[in-house]
């Protein structure tokens, strides 16, 4: 046993840098090619996957480095161990590398951005260790001269990581935008131009910044207004996109003049100290795995260079830049031809083209309370314990597109919104006074323009938020599941889908992200109490049922049988109020149930969107973004919104002064 483990020791030390080395470099390759996709998808396992990379490639390149320093001293005995320390001194350039990150992620939450200071300091000492690892092994070899350029394209792109965080977090970012010329409305019916023009207002919404708005005059509202449902929709995905890079990537270097002569500077480099050692140096005097390590870093340095190249290229930016120069109706239609056949050999993972998901998360409180009331013991207790370190439930959230039916829903029921503003712009005190009335309804004044009987029982609205989104939420389950039928071939209804979706979306908003919800809004009890109810309303019957759907439909069935009426008018439980709700919905006093439920919650996402602070949209980018932050986007740019000042004069745009960080 100790023969044994004096063995594993010695492989240990003789292939402890070369696995570090090995992980560091994977560990990269899945920052590149997964960093940037968390822009446009939800995917846990990729977020995990980022976040896990994200948060140990420091550590192992940090470590890998110090372990080459120590080695220098620590093995000098023989020529073998002599000529591999001198190969192994020629990796210190290439973990400054793998510590200046790619381009395609500098921070994975906005704190990272915050903590710009840390990774200065760190810089300073890990280019210290570099510098004493090369000095040491300095020599008349031409490893050390092949090493002096991959040297200073660590040390720069290092710096350029430190340099984005600092200009991305919160007041040097508000500083910079104080900066920004404004710039004349764009000509170009592009959408990729008009979100670039809209994400330099918007960016400044992030920051909390109050700007000005000249209403039907203002290029912002005149952008959106004009669009199709579907067309204002793209326009916002792509702004957010722009957004994303700016605070989570190296965006604001990598499309800047400077920053493209420092990646031409590093391919260069790359690519030249891959072709001299292949042609110079005798890989008979190294050990052969010494030996393939450093091709396989030179190779993946070369390779990483290209990938980010044709990631640039392909980008918005570069469009924006083109159409800037009024070359993109010429000469690019090949140009972009040609390199989307080039990225189409590579995974579908890196095309950049996509936008951020157009999908929303639905949970479903009843199907939730069902699944845990029909859990078996031995689910319950794996359940229990993994729950401890991991919450489930993200692993089991199902996403709806966000369709063209409930997209038109949601523009028109804000333009009918921001057309009223604009009626009553001239009028200050008054447009104030209807923008708050406005932002403040949440399905009550739906059922205020509706002929209804004692219309005060209907609203729940005078009791919190989350006491009222949860009603409705378990009214419009009582409605539509009863309504659909077994064989699934119940006719399709617009109306109906989008109250289910939207229904779901907000409840899922409720329980996985409360913080983008209104603020104060402290759910944890009346969530806790609710779910005990509706699991004790759980009938032996729907728990016996084949499908999900079923199960559904009995179980609704059964909260409407069981609920009375001669509680008492002081019961304002959260699952009695629902089923309340949802018999007056089911009665024959609304000719057109769905289009009421619909344009409540359509009020209530709208209601959300407007209290939610901006930071909190800026965090929900990293995980793909949300629904939420798009409605935000659009409400704002049709004048809904209470940090701009609303000014009668016309807009006098600066000159556009080269577009800022673009070419």
């Amino acid at each position: 046993m100790h023969l044994f483990l004096e063995k594993l020791r010695k492989v240990w030390i003789g292939w402890e840098v070369r696995g570090l080395i090995l992980v560091s470099l994977v560990l990269q390759i899945i920052l590149i090619m997964f960093g940037s996709r968390r822009k446009f998808t939800a995917s846990v396992m990729v977020r995990f996957l980022v976040w896990s990379a994200y948060m140990i490639a420091d550590s192992v390149a940090t470590f890998a480095l110090g372990n080459i320093g120590s080695s220098q001293s620590d093995n000098c005995d023989n020529k073998l161990s002599e000529s591999s320390n001198v190969l192994q001194a020629f990796w210190a350039p290439f973990l400054l590398l793998h510590l200046a990150g790619p381009d395609t992620i500098t921070a994975y939450a906005l704190e990272d951005n915050e903590l710009w200071i840390r990774h200065f300091l760190v810089l300073v000492v890990q280019v210290g260790v570099a510098f004493y690892v090369f000095f040491r092994s300095w020599s008349d070899n031409a490893l050390t001269f092949i090493a002096i350029p991959m040297f200073i394209t660590g040390i720069i792109k290092y710096g350029e990581r430190t340099l984005v965080l600092r200009s991305s977090s919160a007041d040097k970012f508000k500083h910079s935008l104080l900066s920004f010329p404004l710039f004349d409305p764009p000509s170009e019916n592009n959408y990729i131009v008009q979100a670039y023009f809209l994400f330099k207002r918007s960016a400044c919404l992030f920051s909390n910044m109050i700007i000005d708005y000249y209403g039907r005059n203002d290029p912002s509202y005149t952008i959106i207004n004009n669009k199709q449902a579907e067309e204002a929709f793209k326009v916002v995905e792509a702004e957010l996109g722009f957004l994303f890079d700016v605070l989570y990537t190296k965006a604001t270097i990598v499309y800047s003049r400077f920053g493209i002569f420092l990646r031409c500077i590093s391919f260069f480099s790359s690519f030249c100290a891959l072709i001299v050692f292949s042609i110079i140096i005798d890989i008979h005097s190294y050990p052969i795995a010494d030996i393939s390590l450093t091709y396989l870093l030179l190779v993946s340095a070369v390779f990483l260079e290209v990938y980010a190249l044709i990631l640039s290229l392909l980008s918005d930016w570069t469009k924006v830049w083109l159409i800037k120069l009024k070359t993109v109706e010429y000469k690019p239609k090949f140009l972009f031809h040609l390199l989307r056949k080039v990225v189409q050999h590579f995974p579908s993972v890196i095309n950049p083209c996509k936008r951020p998901s157009r999908s929303m998360a639905q949970y479903n409180l009843i199907s939730s309370c069902l699944k845990e009331k029909s859990a078996t013991a031995i689910g319950v207790f794996i359940r229990d314990l993994v729950g401890e370190m991991v919450d489930l439930r993200y692993l089991y959230l199902p996403r709806k597109e966000v369709d063209k039916d409930l997209q038109e829903a949601i523009f028109k029921h804000l333009q009918h919104k921001s057309k009223k503003i604009m009626e009553n712009f001239d009028d200050y005190i008054g447009k104030s006074q209807l923008l708050k009335e406005l932002l403040d309804r949440r399905g009550d004044f739906v059922i205020e323009e509706m002929n209804l009987p004692d219309k005060s029982k209907w609203s729940a609205i005078e009791v919190d938020f989350d006491h009222s989104l949860l009603a409705w939420h378990i009214a419009t389950n009582l409605c539509y599941y009863p309504e659909l039928k077994p064989d699934n071939d119940t006719p399709p209804h617009s109306k109906r889908n989008i109250s289910k979706c939207l229904s779901d979306y907000m409840v899922y908003l409720l329980v996985f992200c409360p913080s983008m919800l209104s603020k104060g809004v402290s759910f944890e009890k009346k969530y806790e109490d609710t779910c005990n109810a509706i699991k004790s309303g759980i009938s032996i019957q729907s728990k016996g049922k084949s499908d999900e759907k079923s199960q559904m439909a009995t179980a609704c069935e059964d909260f409407l049988e069981n609920v009375k009426d001669d509680r008492g008018a002081d019961d304002m439980s959260v699952l009695h109020v629902g089923c309340k709700l949802a018999k007056r919905l089911r009665s024959n006093e609304i000719e057109d149930k769905w289009e009421m439920i619909s344009e409540v919650w359509i009020e209530m996402l709208t209601y959300a969107a407007n209290r939610c602070a901006w930071k909190e949209h800026g965090q929900q980018l990293r995980n793909g973004g949300e629904l939420l932050t798009h409605i935000s986007l659009l409400m704002t740019h049709l004048g809904l919104s209470e940090q701009y000042e609303m000014k009668k004069t016309s807009i006098l745009a600066l000159p556009d002064r080269e577009w800022n960080h673009l070419l």
